[in-house]
């Protein structure tokens, strides 16, 4: 655990014309193990950083003691001087801690010395808060017309294009009556023999074939059609007959 007093107070103010500003608690983050991204010599420990301040504001901020490789911001501390970094998630509104890795180790020693860093807001580089903050991101929620429908256009026209080339690709495979498939370059070695081509080719054969019998042809089959018709008809009477004594006996007086 570190101690308070091996933290350095560091005035911040979001703009250079402020009379009040905000405390920052900063210290080299010393460890024995070695960490990628918290090189020993060259990374800075700061405490109390407000919800405002991101990370290009602070980038921004310590650069007055030299060049700033990164700023990382994190909602806690780490459990370890050599533990990794763990980026946290920019929705989080809280007070945060920030790694500060300087390009070379003089620099985070001038820091400590002269205890002095640049507002986080400037004209150059301003910094929005509050009902500023809001409104910005509420305009960006809504997307420019003229861009939403640049986008449409184009989406639309890569749309009808390839349905335009789906149905090219399915008019040079398309299948006849006869099961013929018209042949280009790009289908050259397609062959469409579907199940509905091959049902369609077998049901014109079978028709063809039918109409090729000839009926009472021979005596045989004469003979048999005779007797055939015959029986139909006794069949028939029979059928009349007893139709009509179902009538008779139908419209018949009963008085008892």
């Amino acid at each position: 655990m570190s101690s308070a007093d091996e933290f350095t107070a560091i005035d911040l103010k979001y703009k250079e014309s402020d009379t009040h500003c905000h405390q920052l608690f900063a210290k080299e983050n010393a460890s024995k193990a070695t960490c990628k991204q918290k090189p020993p010599g060259r990374t800075l420990y700061v405490l109390n950083v407000p919800p405002y301040a991101t990370e290009q504001a602070l980038q921004h901020a310590f650069s007055s003691a030299g060049e700033i490789e990164r700023v990382v911001l994190q909602e806690k501390p780490s459990s370890k001087e050599s533990a990794p970094i763990e980026r946290m998630d920019k929705d989080v509104f809280c007070f945060k801690v920030a790694y500060v890795v300087f390009a070379k180790p003089g620099a985070l020693r001038k820091l400590l010395k002269t205890k002095s860093i640049n507002a986080l807001h400037t004209e150059e580089r301003p910094l929005l808060t509050g009902v500023d903050k809001w409104t910005k991101a509420y305009h960006e929620r809504i997307p420019n017309p003229a861009a939403l429908q640049q986008e449409i256009d184009q989406y639309m026209e890569s749309y009808d294009r390839k349905i335009e080339e789906q149905k090219a690709a399915e008019s040079n495979n398309a299948v006849d009556e006869d099961g013929w498939v018209t042949v280009s370059k790009k289908s050259s070695s397609v062959f469409a023999q579907t199940q509905g081509v091959v049902k369609r080719l077998e049901k014109k054969l079978y028709e063809g074939q039918s109409e090729k019998e000839l009926k009472n042809f021979y005596t045989f089959q004469i003979r048999e059609s005779k007797k055939n018709d015959i029986i139909s008809l006794r069949k028939k009477y029979d059928r009349d007959l007893k139709k009509m004594e179902q009538i008779k006996k139908a419209k018949r007086f009963k008085p008892y």
